[in-house]
């Protein structure tokens, strides 16, 4: 006798066995990689498990754990946007050339820089939720536009910034630089927001069935709108953030940091199509991938390698969910 067949009637029926895919927490396993990495980085490379390199590895991801924080909500809502990495850079570079060139107070040049960020995440929201433009096509046309306006103000960089901008970006606290600081106040705001409030939590509606949102009175146009408006606010404050930090604006400074931000989110629990996340999960993708970079510096790895490592990380972060997805449905 077949036992994987149960009488249901008329008809006999194949059980399936569970599948694991389906049964394990993304979050857990993501906790349990990087545990993995940290056991058998600190028994190859006794340098590897010391405060100092702690200190180090969460300074240099400050940047990109703020760039997730909204790009969890954005794909949470069933978006994303590609042209973060270029607003960094823009956000700072304007900054910098108000303070430098035009004389502008620090306080009055920080805000001026966030305005472009958000603007120009305005411009992205209403090209997408409005025009209806695919947002892969339009982020990767601001992408360029973005990238061209930090290039053309501040050419390489603009150095030696007033110090009392640096003094900010500079200070510490535990020895973990104000940056570090200002993505976890960023990281905690937000998971109440998405955990704690109506409004916020009206993005896993719109991800998981943009249709019924609409159809159930959820404003989908202006839930989109916003989303890019806060993520191009929180790539204002990742720029500014960074500028202040090494006392310098670099024009290119946020190249690639839109894919990082998408393989941690993806890592971190978020799916390609929607719907489901939490900023959590977003901060361990985070942590998971500056570890993966740290393990490689510490190794010698070469440059080229490492490029090509993340990007294997990035295929595997979307393959996974890809199989995650699917054994859902």
């Amino acid at each position: 006798m077949d036992t994987a067949l149960i009488p249901t009637g008329r008809k006999r029926k194949r059980l399936r066995p569970p599948s694991f895919l389906s049964s394990y927490s993304r979050e857990a396993s993501l906790l349990g990689l990087i545990t993995l990495i940290v056991v058998v980085t600190s028994v190859l490379y006794p340098t590897f498990c010391t405060w100092n390199n702690f200190v180090a590895v969460l300074n240099n991801l400050a940047t990109d754990g703020i760039l997730a924080v909204g790009m969890m909500l954005m794909m949470v809502g069933g978006v994303f946007d590609l042209s973060v990495g270029s607003m960094v850079s823009m956000a700072g570079v304007v900054t910098a050339w108000f303070m430098k060139k035009g004389g502008w107070p620090v306080p009055a040049a920080v805000v001026s820089g966030l305005g472009v960020a958000a603007l120009g995440g305005l411009l992205n929201g209403f090209v997408v939720a409005r025009v209806r433009v695919n947002a892969l096509i339009t982020t990767l046309g601001t992408m360029l536009v973005f990238h061209g306006i930090a290039l053309r103000i501040g050419g390489p960089g603009i150095p030696s910034l007033p110090a009392s901008f640096a003094r900010v970006g500079q200070a510490e606290y535990l020895r973990l630089q104000s940056s570090v600081w200002l993505m976890l106040f960023i990281a905690l705001l937000f998971h109440l927001f998405l955990t704690h409030t109506r409004f916020f939590r009206q993005y896993y509606y719109l991800g998981s069935n943009p249709r019924a949102a609409r159809l159930s009175g959820i404003q989908v146009e202006r839930l989109q709108m916003l989303s890019f408006v806060i993520m191009g606010l929180l790539a204002g404050v990742a720029g500014i953030a960074y500028s202040a930090r090494v006392n310098t604006a670099v024009s290119n400074v946020g190249a690639g940091a839109e894919l990082r931000a998408i393989t941690a989110v993806i890592l971190g629990g978020a799916s390609l199509t929607g719907g489901k996340g939490r900023i959590v999960g977003a901060l361990g993708g985070v942590l998971f991938t500056g570890l993966i970079t740290n393990v490689l510096i510490i190794s010698q790895v070469s440059s080229y390698w490492q490029g090509i490592i993340q990007g294997a990380v990035l295929v595997l972060a979307v393959a996974l969910d890809s199989l995650w997805t699917r054994s859902r449905r």
